[in-house]
């Protein structure tokens, strides 16, 4: 088959930018950047999100007998084209029939520059869209349309070699400024002329079954019989191009988990001796006696902190499980050795959160509790790296400004790094900068995410895990709801009464602001939500908005005055992920629930529940139910 564009050229390969492609430039290229494309590599792998069948084209006579909704694609003929004047804006509507009779009614709302001289009178165009009837005739609106050059002999010919009709066509994600067309264009043109390397020997596609990769990725692409379902279960049943690329994938990281393995060896670390001393003293200001879970992982830390070769454990827990005291206990021993400690979390607010427990734990105990964080004014900031510096601060917590390189510590033997996904070999190597000469500073990973103990052996074979699998008393049940959208009103009416009752709420929205990409149409916004709920549902309540677009300091203003209870709802995105622990929260409403990962719906659960106050986790979300997995 050959596409209508050319966009490639013999010396492009997989590694080549895509501003070098026909149509792009790097104008162009700075869009496709945010959606994560820098190369043809990425384009290639830049699947549709949907396909439409579009293979069976239709007359306009065709259309009388079928039910609205119905996605189809029609051949017609223009006959009229006219600009209709429509309450301040035009509407923009073109008559088509087809070669057997029957008209067709598309019709645009939106309109822009040379629309009219598109559709010339008398030419042939392919349309494409939902069928709608107005006053019992067929009519498309914003139809998706190919003009053709001549008129076709057959209802087929002339159309059976396009990249947009008369197949199984891919529809992508949104990218602002470049059009579908464009898009399957370039990527029709690329699957011929780019070759992408064959990862797996023939050997092995051969006795698994697998497509050869270049078939995959043009399945993906271009199905020929059968689009690729991605919500399908059942391995057996999976598209073959999608079980080839599954495979690639787990094939390519147990490669990458043998390669990062055979270059590990153990770091040389202080050994530390356990005395228990400031440890005693500091669990003295604990306000509950530690779980069976908790003092098992202590001793496990403990275990490892003893030998001469650095740790480097992580401790799961749910969020409010207790892992923050297991780590202040283990500083302790630190500080009880002569020697320094860092607690590194992901944001100021939460890092702040931290040093107030740090210093109720430690107070009356000996041990000195320091902060550090960007933020700070220079002056504090240069009195907080001299404190570090001289050793006058047993305990630490702050950011990743600890490991900033104007930030030296006297004698840096434990670091404990709070949630903190990105924390890599790059930070790593930082932090042995950090450590007494010719030594490497213990670490302490916590996280509230699950980790199965299969996932925790093939993905984190190198490093020891330890979980927290009881909760400590006062945390109350946590109930799950899902609704739809229907009935919000049942949720609404449940903040109402939690607020009455003296209790906070969160409502969560996965996107700051209305987005009108495709697939985000019915996608709430937590800025027109914001002031909707202030007007309509919650009106009289004292709500609160926050998100990621905010300046750090006017966000961390919002998340305290929220904690200080001057809010009695906070309107937000996912940056209260991580980010704030209010015990006097009991709501977490999520909005479009459907969108937002596993990982993020746990960690926001848990940050409801936090006292003795029975929490509510509400998920609204009007998208079909998933489809289960066969037995």
């Amino acid at each position: 088959m050959k596409s209508s564009a050319s966009s490639t050229s013999k010396k492009h390969v997989p590694s080549t930018p895509v501003q070098f492609l026909k149509g792009v430039g790097p104008a162009r290229a700075r869009l496709f950047s945010r959606k994560g494309i820098e190369t043809i590599h990425d384009l290639l792998y830049f699947f549709p999100r949907k396909h439409e069948d579009r293979r069976r084209l239709m007359e306009p006579a065709d259309l009388a007998v079928l039910p609205e909704g119905l996605q189809v694609t029609v051949l017609a003929r223009i006959e009229n084209v006219r600009e209709v004047p429509l309450k301040g804006r035009r509407l923009f509507e073109v008559t088509c029939m087809g070669s057997g009779g029957g008209l067709l009614s598309c019709t645009w709302f939106r309109t822009w520059k040379g629309q009219k001289e598109k559709f010339q009178i008398g030419t042939w165009a392919i349309f494409t869209g939902q069928l709608k009837k107005f006053r019992g005739a067929p009519q498309l609106v914003h139809p998706d349309v190919e003009h053709l050059k001549e008129k076709p002999g057959a209802i087929n010919e002339g159309v059976a070699k396009s990249v947009h009709w008369g197949r199984l066509t891919p529809l992508y994600s949104r990218i602002e400024g470049v059009s579908q067309k464009f898009l399957r264009e370039t990527i029709f043109d690329l699957l011929e002329k780019v070759k992408e390397p064959d990862l797996l020997p023939a050997s092995i596609r051969s006795s698994l079954s697998l497509l050869p990769l270049q078939r995959a990725l043009a399945e993906m692409h271009f199905p020929e019989r059968e689009a690729p379902d991605a919500e399908e279960t059942r391995p057996q049943q999976l598209h073959p191009a999608i079980r080839r690329l599954v495979f690639e994938e787990f094939f390519k990281f147990q490669l990458l988990l043998l390669m990062d393995r055979s270059g590990v060896k153990e770091e040389p670390g202080i050994p530390l001796r356990v005395r228990n001393v400031l440890a005693r003293k500091a669990r003295a200001n604990i306000p509950y006696t530690l779980t069976q879970a908790q003092e098992r992982v202590i001793a496990e830390v403990l275990a490892d902190l003893q030998r001469s070769n650095a740790m480097n454990r992580i401790v799961q827990g749910d969020v409010g499980s207790g892992k923050t005291f297991v780590a202040f206990l283990t500083m302790a021993e630190a500080a009880d050795n002569g020697l320094q400690s860092a607690l590194m979390a992901p944001t100021e607010i939460l890092a702040e959160q931290h040093y107030q427990t740090a210093q109720k734990i430690f107070q009356g105990t000996g041990v000195n509790v320091g902060y550090l964080a960007g933020s700070l004014p220079r002056a504090e900031k240069l009195a907080a790296q001299e404190k570090i510096r001289s050793g006058e601060w047993h305990v630490v917590i702050g950011t990743h400004a600890l490991i900033q390189e104007a930030v030296e510590w006297k004698r840096l033997a434990l670091a404990v790094i709070d949630e903190q996904h990105r924390f890599g070999v790059r930070q790593r190597a930082y932090l042995k900068e950090k450590a007494p000469a010719r030594t490497f500073p213990h670490i302490l990973t916590m996280t509230a995410t699950p980790i199965p103990r299969s996932l925790a052996l093939t993905v984190f074979g190198e490093l020891a895990v330890s979980t927290i699998d009881e909760l400590p008393p006062g945390r109350a049940e946590v109930t799950t709801k899902v609704i739809r959208g229907k009935d919000r009103d049942r949720l609404y009416g449940l903040i109402h009464k939690e607020v009455a009752e003296g209790r906070q709420a969160y409502v969560v929205y996965p996107l700051v602001q209305e987005s009108e990409a495709e697939g985000m149409e019915r996608v709430r916004s937590a800025e027109e939500e914001f002031a909707r709920l202030k007007a309509h549902d919650l009106k009289g309540l004292r709500v609160g908005l926050v998100h990621g677009q905010m300046k750090a300091e006017e966000r961390n203003s919002v998340m305290r005055a929220f904690k200080a209870r001057e809010f009695d709802v906070l309107v937000s995105t996912t940056v209260i992920e991580v980010g704030v622990d209010v015990p006097n929260a009991t709501v977490m409403a999520i909005e479009n629930a459907e969108r937002f990962g596993l990982s993020q719906l746990h960690q926001l659960r848990g940050r409801v529940g936090r006292s003795g106050h029975k929490g509510w986790c509400v998920l609204v979300t009007d998208a079909p139910p998933p489809r289960r997995p066969h037995p």
